[in-house]
C-alpha cells in the first residue's frame, strides 16, 4: 500500500514541475512587453516600430537662378538647384539636367560655357536642347541665324506650308511635339507607259475589207471584254463617257510622329544680316532701383493692337531621314495634317498604327453599304467639299 502511495506522489511532483517550467517559459516570453524589453529572438524595439512607406530620395533639378537671355554664356552662378519629387506620376520635363549628390557626380557644371538657344526664364528648369553642346567651339555661335541655336542636336529644321485646319485651327505652338498624319491616294497606271488606265487604242488592219470600212481609224478606250448580248459578240467595257479618268484610292497614315515646333509662322527677317551676340548673363536690375528714372510712372500711351496674318508656314525639327520622307510627301501632293501631342507625352515615340482605307473604314467600323433603292434624294449631291481655304484675320 505505501508502494503505491510513492508512485502517486512521484507522479504529481512530475506534473507540478512540468507545469512550473511552463510558466516560467511564459513569463519570459511575457515580461519584455510588461516591462519594454526584447522578446528572445526579437529585435530591440522592434515592436514599437510602425510600417511606413519608402519613398527615393527627390530630383535636384536645375533651374534658372534669374532670367537669362537667349545667346548668353552660362556660368554656374546663373543656375541653382529645386528637389523634385520622385514620383512616377509627377516627372520633371524631358531632358532636364539634373544635379547628383554623389561625389563624382553630374553637377551645376553641366551648364558652364553653355550658350542659350532660346530666353530661359528665372525658376524655369533648363532642358538640355536648350543649351548648346558643351564642346561646342565658341566661333560657331558667333555668326549664324537664332533658329540655328533652336535645333536640337542630330537633327535638322524644315518648313512646310499650313493652315488652320493643319495646325489644329492655329492651336500649334513653338515647342509644341506633333504627329504628321499623310493621305495619298493610288491609281492604276501602265507599267510601260505610267499613264493612268485604261489606255486608249487604235485598231490596225490590213483586212481591205475593214479597212474599207475605216475600222482602222476607230479609236476607243481599252477595258476588258465581256460576252455580248447577242449570240456569238465581244462587248468592248471601258469607262463611259462622264468618267474616262480612273477614281484614286486613299490610303491615310501616322508617318512621323514625334517632332518638335520650332516656329509657327515666318521667322522675323530684322536680323538678316546680324551675327548673334554672345553676352555673359548678368543679373536684371531691379525695377524701381534708386536713382532709375525709368521707373518713375510715366502717361501710358494709347496702344493700338495691331491684327498679324494668319500663320501659313510652320518649321519642324526631325531627323535627317524624316526630312526627306516630308519633302517626298510635300512634293508628291500628299495631303498633310499636324496632330498636336499632349505635353505628357513628349517621350513616345515610334508609334505603330493601322492604314485606313475604305476597306478599313467597312471592316473595322461594320459599316453596311446602302442598297441601291428606286427613290434617291433631291436635290443630288455628287461630293462633300470641306473647306480648306485660310480665313481673313
Amino acid at each position: 500500500m505505501s508502494a503505491g502511495r510513492g508512485r502517486r506522489t512521484g507522479i504529481l511532483l512530475i506534473l507540478v514541475i512540468i507545469v512550473i517550467l511552463v510558466i516560467g517559459i511564459g513569463i519570459l516570453y511575457l515580461m519584455p512587453n510588461i516591462i519594454g524589453g526584447t522578446p528572445p529572438g526579437g529585435t530591440p524595439g522592434a515592436e514599437n516600430i510602425t510600417p511606413t512607406a519608402t519613398f527615393p530620395p527627390p530630383l535636384q533639378v536645375i533651374v534658372a537662378a534669374r532670367d537669362i537671355p537667349r545667346g548668353a554664356r552660362l556660368s554656374v552662378q546663373d543656375v541653382t538647384v529645386i528637389s523634385w519629387p520622385n514620383d512616377p506620376n509627377v516627372q520633371p520635363p524631358t531632358g532636364a539636367l539634373t544635379a547628383s549628390s554623389e561625389e563624382g557626380g553630374p553637377g551645376l557644371e553641366q551648364v558652364e560655357g553653355r550658350i542659350a538657344r532660346t530666353d530661359i526664364l528665372n525658376g524655369q528648369p533648363v532642358l538640355d536642347f536648350m543649351l548648346t553642346p558643351g564642346d561646342q567651339p565658341t566661333g560657331l555661335v558667333n555668326v549664324g541665324s537664332d533658329a540655328a541655336l533652336l535645333v536640337p542636336s542630330g537633327q535638322i529644321a524644315i518648313a512646310m506650308p499650313t493652315n488652320r485646319f493643319q495646325t489644329v485651327a492655329y492651336a500649334v505652338r513653338q515647342g509644341d511635339h506633333v504627329d504628321l498624319l499623310m493621305s495619298f491616294r493610288f491609281v492604276d497606271v501602265d507599267e510601260d507607259f505610267q499613264t493612268i488606265l485604261p489606255n486608249t487604242g487604235t485598231i490596225l488592219t490590213d483586212d481591205v475589207a475593214l479597212a474599207g470600212a475605216g475600222l482602222q481609224n476607230i479609236t476607243g478606250q481599252v477595258g476588258r471584254t465581256e460576252d455580248g448580248p447577242f449570240p456569238n459578240t465581244i462587248l468592248a467595257v471601258g469607262p463611259g463617257p462622264g468618267d474616262l479618268t480612273q477614281r484614286p484610292r486613299q490610303a491615310t497614315q501616322l508617318v512621323l510622329d514625334n517632332l518638335v515646333v520650332l516656329r509657327v509662322g515666318d521667322w522675323p527677317l530684322s536680323g538678316l544680316n546680324a551675327p548673334l551676340v554672345v553676352t555673359p548673363s548678368s543679373p536684371a536690375t531691379p525695377s524701381g532701383a534708386e536713382g532709375d528714372q525709368s521707373a518713375q510712372p510715366t502717361q501710358e500711351a494709347e496702344v493700338t493692337a495691331t491684327p498679324l496674318p494668319a500663320p501659313d508656314v510652320v518649321t519642324l525639327a526631325m531627323s535627317r531621314q524624316d526630312a526627306l520622307v516630308l519633302k517626298y510627301a510635300l512634293e508628291t501632293g500628299a495631303k498633310i495634317d499636324l496632330a498636336l501631342r499632349s505635353a505628357v507625352d513628349n517621350e513616345v515615340q515610334d508609334i505603330v498604327t493601322d492604314t485606313v482605307t475604305l476597306q478599313y473604314i467597312l471592316d473595322f467600323y461594320n459599316v453596311a453599304i446602302p442598297p441601291k433603292l428606286p427613290i434617291a434624294q433631291d436635290p443630288r449631291i455628287d461630293s462633300a467639299l470641306i473647306p480648306t481655304s485660310t480665313p481673313a484675320p
